[in-house]
C-alpha cells in the first residue's frame, strides 16, 4: 500500500556535525566520538577528519601525520602543505538547495529562514576550521566552492515576491512512503521466469499503484518540482507500464534478455545465474551486481525496442569485450528508443531547471541561439547541475537531449559571455553529434575544436574559466 504524501513527506535533512579520526594502524581507537541518533535542523553539516601514519626517516618510529595524493599522484604530507585536509559532508547539498530556493520565488519568511541557515552553516565551517587551525584550501574542491558560493550571497537584495499564505513547499521534498520498495517488489517479480503466468495480477498492481498517486498527486495540489527526482522516475515508469501494450513488451524483453546475459556468464565466468533482470531510469548502457544466488542486470527502460539480436550485443559487450559500443549507442537514439524516453520523462514530470539564482539558461540559449545557429537549434531541456564543478562546467546528454551548466556558473561574478561560451560549447554537441574511431566515440574531433574557437570572446571566457578551476590548463567545458 502507498500512503499518501501527507503520511510520508520526506524533506532532506543533513548530517550532524561530528569528528571522526582514525589512523591507519588497525590497533589504534577512535580518537574522537562519532555523535549519533541525534535529530537536528537542516543546517548540520558533518566533518570527518582521517589522520595516517608514515614512516618518520630521522626516529624511525610511526608519527601522526596528514597526507593525500595530488592530481599528479603525487604523495603529499602535511609537513609539506600545512593544511590539514578536512571534509565537510552536506555542505554542496545545502548550497545547491539554497540555489535553487532563490532561483523561485520567495516569501520574507523564506528569506529569513534561508538568511539564518546560511549564517549558521557558515559559523558552523568557520569555527571547524579555527579549531583545526586551518583555512577553506583544506577543503575538498566541490565544498570549498559550495562555501565560496554561500559566504558571497547578499540577501539583502533578495527580493520577496510570495505573499506569506502563500509560501510553497521545499523543492524535492515529497515522496511517497512505501513507493520505492514496492516499485523494487514489482521488478524482481517481473523479472522471475514465470512471471507471464502472473502478467494479470502484475498489470493491475501497476495500474492501480499509477491511479493511487495521481490521485494524491490531484488531492494534495502537489507541483512537479515538490516531488524529488526518484519519485518521479517511478511514476513515469508506473504510468508507462500502467498500459498493457508496454507492459506485456516488457515481459517480452525480460525473457529475451535472461537468456542472453546468462550465456555471457558462462563465457565470461564472472558472474552466477540466474540473471535477474531490470528494465528502469538508469544513465549507463547497462549495470551489473553479483549476488549469493544470482545476478542483477539493471538495462534502460527503453531497451524493451531493442530487437532480441541487440539485447544479445549489448550482454556480449558488457562481459565478454564485444566491441559494440558504437551501435548500441546509435540505437539508443533510434526513433523507437527515443519515443519511449520522452514518454516516460513525460509522464513522470518534466521539470525545466534554466532559472538560477542569479543567471537564466533559457536566456543564454536564446542569445547563442540567434548569434550562432541563426536560430536553427530546437531548444533542448536545460538544467543546473547539483554540484558546484571546478573542472567541468557542462554536458551535453545526446539521448534525452538535456544540456546541464555547472552551479559553479550561477553567481553574479560570472559574466554571461562566459555562461554563453560553455552554451555554446554544448550546443556544439547537438548540433554536430559525435564522430567514431575503431568502435570510441569521438567528442571533440577537429572540425569542433575549429567550430568552438569561433565564440566571440574565446580567449577571455576561457581564461575566465580557467581561473576559475583554480588550478592547471581548462581541460574542456
Amino acid at each position: 500500500m502507498i500512503l499518501p504524501p501527507d503520511a510520508g513527506t520526506r524533506v532532506k535533512s543533513f548530517p550532524l556535525v561530528s569528528l571522526l579520526s582514525r589512523s591507519r594502524n588497525a590497533t589504534s581507537s577512535l580518537l574522537a566520538s562519532e555523535m549519533r541518533g541525534l535529530q537536528m535542523a537542516p543546517t548540520s553539516l558533518l566533518l570527518r577528519l582521517w589522520p595516517r601514519l608514515h614512516q618518520d626517516a630521522d626516529a624511525g618510529a610511526l608519527q601522526p601525520s596528514l597526507c593525500y595524493n595530488d592530481r599528479r599522484g603525487r604523495r603529499i604530507v602535511q609537513e609539506e602543505i600545512k593544511v590539514r585536509p578536512l571534509r565537510i559532508q552536506g555542505m554542496v547539498r545545502m548550497a545547491d538547495m539554497v540555489r535553487r530556493e532563490l532561483a523561485q520565488p520567495i516569501s520574507a519568511a523564506q528569506k529569513e529562514r534561508l538568511t539564518r541557515m546560511v549564517a549558521d552553516s557558515l559559523l558552523q565551517v568557520d569555527g571547524i576550521l579555527a579549531n583545526h587551525q586551518s583555512t577553506i584550501r583544506a577543503l575538498p574542491s566541490p565544498t570549498r566552492r559550495a562555501y565560496e558560493f554561500l559566504s558571497g550571497l547578499d540577501f539583502r537584495i533578495v527580493e520577496s515576491t510570495v505573499p506569506e499564505a502563500e509560501e510553497v513547499r521545499p523543492r524535492e521534498s515529497v515522496s511517497f512512503a512505501g513507493l520505492a520498495s514496492h516499485w523494487e517488489r514489482l521488478l524482481n517479480t517481473m523479472a522471475q521466469s514465470d512471471a507471464r503466468s502472473k502478467a494479470d495480477r502484475l498489470h493491475a498492481s501497476i495500474a492501480s499503484s499509477s491511479r493511487d498517486i495521481e490521485q494524491h498527486i490531484e488531492t494534495c495540489e502537489l507541483q512537479i518540482h515538490e516531488l524529488t527526482p526518484r519519485t518521479r522516475l517511478i511514476r513515469g515508469w508506473l504510468a508507462f507500464f500502467s498500459q498493457r501494450e508496454n507492459f506485456d513488451a516488457y515481459l517480452v524483453a525480460v525473457a529475451c534478455a535472461r537468456p542472453a546475459f546468462e550465456a555471457s556468464f558462462q563465457t565470461s565466468g564472472r558472474f552466477k545465474p540466474p540473471a535477474v533482470i531490470h528494465f528502469r531510469p538508469t544513465h549507463s548502457i547497462y549495470q551489473a551486481r553479483g549476488y549469493r544466488d544470482g545476478t542483477r542486470i539493471v538495462l534502460p527502460t527503453p531497451m524493451i525496442s531493442f530487437p532480441a539480436e541487440l539485447i544479445e550485443t549489448v550482454a556480449g559487450m558488457a562481459f565478454n569485450g564485444a566491441r559494440a559500443r558504437q551501435q548500441v549507442m546509435e540505437a539508443t537514439l533510434s526513433d523507437d528508443y527515443q519515443e519511449i524516453q520522452a514518454e516516460l520523462d513525460a509522464l513522470g514530470g518534466v521539470e525545466e531547471q534554466a532559472t538560477g539564482a542569479f543567471r537564466d539558461l533559457g536566456a543564454s540559449f536564446t542569445r547563442v541561439n540567434q548569434a550562432y545557429f541563426q536560430n536553427s537549434l530546437a531548444q533542448p531541456r536545460l538544467t543546473w547541475s547539483k554540484v558546484f564543478t571546478g573542472r567541468k562546467f557542462g554536458h551535453y546528454d545526446r539521448i534525452r537531449d538535456v544540456v546541464m551548466i555547472s552551479s559553479t556558473l550561477d553567481r553574479a561574478e560570472v559574466p554571461e559571455y562566459v555562461l554563453d561560451s560553455v552554451m555554446y560549447h554544448e550546443l556544439l554537441h547537438k548540433k554536430l553529434g559525435a564522430g567514431w574511431c575503431n568502435g570510441r566515440m569521438l567528442a571533440h574531433t577537429p572540425e569542433f575544436r575549429s567550430l568552438d574557437r569561433d565564440f566571440q570572446r574565446y580567449n577571455g571566457a576561457d581564461s575566465f574559466l580557467k581561473r576559475l578551476a583554480g588550478w592547471g590548463r581548462f581541460a574542456g567545458k
